[in-house]
């Protein structure tokens, strides 16, 4: 089994409601999104190591479109 986190501090509840639609179980791997006041945190359970790199890019893909989207609006 492999396990990654992934810590998200900026905009958290924005992210969060961007993952609601997302399928946290993929085929060998699943993620859990915890909040609390200061961060976001991804907790990755995988069975192997290509189902870990699924999952985390999954995640990462989703925190990327934000990422670009922010800096879109703000040069608008």
């Amino acid at each position: 089994m492999y396990q990654s986190t992934i810590i998200v501090t900026k905009d958290i509840d924005a992210i969060e409601k961007l993952f609601i639609p997302e399928d946290k179980e993929l085929n060998r791997a699943k993620y859990t999104i915890i909040k609390n006041k200061k961060q976001l945190i991804f907790n990755i359970d995988a069975e192997d190591a290509t189902a870990l790199k699924t999952a985390f890019n999954t995640i990462t893909k989703v925190l990327l479109v934000w990422e670009k989207t922010q800096v879109l609006t703000s040069k608008v």
